[in-house]
């Protein structure tokens, strides 16, 4: 039954433009394709994450649904933006964030960005209408018979738009806005940057340092606590690392400790552990050493794990760092954009939940 309540608005997010996803992604650099939310209708009534205000805001007394769906908070070109609109962002925003907001200032500040995300989508909503922009019947209806099946058939679908209080007509408008915004986007934002090949070339040798995977040595260590210049001590070993020979799996690993010796495994580095990396460099890898000494102790190694540093090529780094560059000129793209949208357009902010005394 949970499933079910989450799931029309999980399908509204399917099909979404979610701002903060492309924002986060252009400032954090993150390989990934930004995400889709729905943050695309300024009246919408359903959460989509399965979270209250309180939940995800740490409100202790959210309004109800429907009185905040009935506080007008601000206007864009008449257009209103309503209290329950922004407490839905602000829970989008929180998941994306992946941060509980917990003081009254983290509140507010989340508030205002959700109030702002809206105001730019109800601008670029408007702008994709006076364009032309918009969903057909027939991709909507695909939407709504895809989202049906989903849930199991039509009594599951109504009962969970009676659940998340939508209407199919509510319903419909939302997939229809998101469309209109995807395509709004495309045209006026994404389609116009781009990432040459010169710019790559540059990013990759100003970068490059950080294309390493460093190198990489696991040794299996014998370490003993002799004297190590003592007869006795020498023949000790020896007689421990026949015991190693002889193991089946020539695993050091696999010894008794007696009270003479510990056996382990570590990673090492040439920095930190110098004469036992230089005796495993000479290894390759599941061969063993003989004894040998360090500067205090006595040592026999088994070279587990070997890999050398590896610099990753241009061309190897080239899909990550058209992605991480082509992410950041969208958000400049999207900056520059919604700057031209608010000149001339009538921005009334009215009340907001942290502006209220």
């Amino acid at each position: 039954m949970k499933k079910m309540r989450k799931g029309i608005a999980i399908a509204v997010v399917s099909i979404g433009i979610c701002l903060s996803c492309i924002v986060s992604a252009a400032e954090k650099g993150q390989q990934d394709e930004p995400a889709r939310d729905p943050g695309t209708r300024p009246h919408s009534a359903g959460s989509p994450h399965g979270k209250t205000a309180a939940q995800t805001t740490g409100s202790e007394q959210p309004l109800d649904r429907n009185e905040a769906k009935g506080v007008i908070v601000a206007r864009v070109n008449g257009t209103a933006i309503t209290r329950q609109s922004v407490i839905d962002m602000m829970n989008r925003l929180s998941v994306q964030k992946r941060h509980a907001v917990r003081t009254p200032e983290e509140k507010e500040a989340l508030e205002k960005e959700a109030l702002e995300r809206l105001v730019f989508e109800e601008l670029a909503y408007q702008k994709g209408r006076s364009e032309g922009l918009k969903a057909e019947p027939a991709e909507v209806d695909k939407e709504i018979e895809s989202l049906r099946k989903k849930m199991g058939g039509e009594a599951a679908f109504k009962e969970a738009l009676e659940r998340q209080m939508f209407t199919e007509e509510g319903l419909r408008a939302d997939f229809e806005r998101s469309i209109v915004l995807q395509r709004v986007f495309q045209k006026e934002v994404f389609d116009k940057v781009g990432v040459t090949e010169e710019e790559l070339q540059k990013e990759y040798e100003k970068e490059k340092a950080k294309f390493i995977t460093p190198e990489k040595m696991v040794i299996a260590d014998v370490v003993f606590f002799l004297s190590i210049d003592e007869k006795d001590s020498l023949e000790k070993a020896e007689s421990i690392l026949n015991q190693i020979r002889q193991d089946k799996d020539a695993n050091p690993l696999n010894l008794v400790p007696d009270g003479t010796f510990i056996a382990y495994e570590a990673e090492i580095s040439k920095k930190k552990q110098p004469e036992l990396y230089e005796k495993a460099r000479k290894l390759t890898p599941g061969e063993l050493s003989g004894v040998f000494k360090t500067v205090d102790s006595l040592h026999i190694i088994k070279l587990r794990e070997y890999m050398p540093e590896k610099q990753f090529s241009y061309t190897e780094m080239r899909g990550f760092l058209e992605k991480q560059l082509t992410d950041v000129a969208r958000l400049k793209g999207l900056r520059k954009w919604e700057t031209e949208l608010r000149k001339g357009a009538t921005i009334e902010i009215l009340e907001t939940q942290g502006s209220k005394k």
